[in-house]
């Protein structure tokens, strides 16, 4: 688990079942996300694979957290991250944030924990975020968390029946503040 101010960064459980319904089963939410609006069955048998989601030791891991507010436990959002090159020491990240808590810097607290424990646990040079364009929000984010725009690709991504166009981030470990 991870501490900050006001979150826990913590694994999934079954008991986040209704938090995670109340965001997952949004159009809104999941529009930028490769994942469709969830039914209960889906976000259950996404809570139990993340059960194995767990570290980033090899190429192809991938490893999840939820992050819940310290005072209730309750699950607000979800941080991922992916060991996508051992031989460029590169790691990817994504985010989620249930839309009811935004506008409160709770993103940008758990992303800045997400990144400062990635870094501190596993040794990757560099962490990088596929945004797409239309999510101008996640895109503030990732600079709000120290990410630089390294690339921009057009209709690079042919994502839910669509070609979209998408922002590259990084964030290269002597950036950290």
């Amino acid at each position: 688990m991870i501490h900050t101010d006001r979150l826990i960064l913590r694994p999934l459980e079954m008991s986040d079942l209704d938090e995670l319904i109340a965001y997952q089963s949004k159009a809104q939410v999941v529009k930028y996300i490769p994942w469709p609006e969830r039914t209960p069955e889906q976000v259950i048998e996404a809570i139990e694979k993340s059960f194995s989601l767990t570290g980033l030791a090899n190429e192809g891991d991938y490893y999840v957290l939820g992050f819940a507010l310290k005072d209730t436990n309750k699950i607000i959002g979800q941080l991922n991250a992916c060991f996508e090159s051992a031989a460029n020491k590169t790691a990817s990240i994504g985010w989620v944030l249930n839309p009811q808590f935004s506008g409160e810097g709770y993103a940008t607290e758990a992303v800045r924990a997400w990144i400062d424990h990635i870094f501190a646990t596993y040794d990757f040079h560099r962490l990088t975020a596929k945004i797409d364009q239309r999510n101008i929000g996640s895109a503030d984010l990732a600079k709000r968390v120290g990410m630089r725009k390294e690339g921009e690709f057009r209709e690079d991504d042919f994502f839910k029946g669509e070609w979209t166009s998408t922002w590259q981030y990084a964030l290269l470990r002597s950036e950290l503040s």
